[in-house]
């Protein structure tokens, strides 16, 4: 479990590190401490599972300020052990994000990658994260939307939907939940 929450910790840096821009100027930087985080359960699948937390990152990683957050869960749907977005897919994603576009709001995606839990932990934490990562690819290269109004992650098998003890609830389990912030 402490492997998890360091390896959620360590992708979600290293998104958002991939996400920033060259600055011909100086740089400015804030210090903050970071909170020391119990090694609970609930500590460990929070990022999954809490909208106001979403939000919170959404504003920390954009310096925006939002109002608000939907979840869209269980639409964008994989194969077993693939990342590869399917037509179905495709049309669960659109139908969420070309509204906003054609809007020009301002928002901001968090994506988070599930798993089953057939196979191993670490296996399906990185699965969970390709497929968040194709979730985002297919939007950028569909809609343009800038990186940095993007945040995905994976959430591997903690937090299912679904019973893992039968062929449809894994199904179910094989997901990006996508979380709309505005």
């Amino acid at each position: 479990m402490r492997l998890t929450l360091v390896a959620i910790g360590v992708l979600s840096m290293v998104l958002v590190g991939l996400t920033g821009c060259a600055s011909k100027g100086p740089v400015q930087t804030e210090t903050f401490e970071q909170p020391v985080v119990e090694e609970t359960a609930e500590a460990i699948i929070e990022p999954c599972t809490n909208l106001e937390m979403s939000l919170a990152r959404a504003e920390e990683l954009t310096h925006d300020t939002y109002y608000g957050a939907t979840q869209y869960d269980g639409a964008v749907q994989f194969a077993f052990d693939s990342y590869k977005l399917s037509a179905e897919a495709k049309k669960a994603i659109d139908a969420v994000v070309l509204p906003l576009v054609e809007a020009d709001k301002n928002f901001f995606l968090e994506l988070q990658g599930h798993t089953d839990a057939f196979g191993e932990e670490a296996y399906n934490f990185q699965l969970g994260l390709n497929r968040a990562r194709a979730v985002m690819g297919y939007i950028y290269q569909e809609y343009g939307l800038p990186l940095q109004r993007m945040n995905g992650f994976s959430c591997g098998e903690l937090k299912p939907v679904a019973v893992n003890d039968l062929a449809q609830g894994r199904a179910e389990n094989r997901r990006v939940t996508l979380v709309v912030i505005e």
